[in-house]
């Protein structure tokens, strides 16, 4: 799906512009998803596990104007890239169809702006627009940032998944499942 274009104004003064994704962003769309598997322990990627091909990534954000009930929304500053944000289904079956999945990458330097709560408060806007009744998501332990984002907007935990990552070292961290209830 693609929606509106929505410009707002940093803590830092600087405009951020919240747009749909298209075929063409897929070369920063990568070096995003680089850069923030990177910086972060958080995600489900090592940096070396993104393998996506440019032409694979291009016809993966066109795909995504086309699906209906799901988006990817970009957050660029200054034209660059700061990060993104997905909508997606909880499936195609009448029973879930109330029902969505919530992911955010966000670049650290841009941690503490305003740019990742203006990319939640979006989507929750667009979620509520496609008739969805609930959103969901998984958020690391530890990642306290995020979790303080989602209880902030309403969030609340329903469950854990213990063990659900486990890192190079042998270390593991648990997720916890959080939903807001949009109606």
């Amino acid at each position: 799906m693609t929606f509106e274009e929505k410009t707002l104004v940093l803590k830092d003064g600087r405009a951020c512009i919240l747009r749909s994704a298209h075929g063409k962003d897929g070369a920063a769309m990568l070096a995003c998803f680089r850069a923030v598997s990177a910086e972060t322990p958080f995600l489900l990627r090592y940096e070396d596990e993104i393998t996506f091909t440019l032409q694979e990534e291009e016809q993966l954000l066109e795909e995504m104007k086309d699906r209906p009930q799901a988006f990817m929304m970009l957050a660029e500053v200054d034209g660059v890239l700061a990060g993104n944000c997905a909508l997606m289904p909880k499936g195609g079956m009448r029973r879930v169809a109330h029902r969505c999945d919530f992911s955010v990458a966000l670049r650290k330097e841009w941690w503490g702006l305003g740019v990742g709560s203006a990319l939640l408060e979006y989507a929750l806007f667009l979620a509520g627009r496609l008739g969805y009744e609930q959103v969901e998501l998984e958020v690391v332990d530890g990642n306290h940032r995020a979790r303080r984002l989602y209880e902030r907007f309403g969030f609340r935990e329903t469950g854990k998944n213990l063990r659900a990552l486990k890192y190079d070292d042998g270390s593991y961290a648990d997720e916890s499942k959080m939903i807001k209830f949009l109606i």
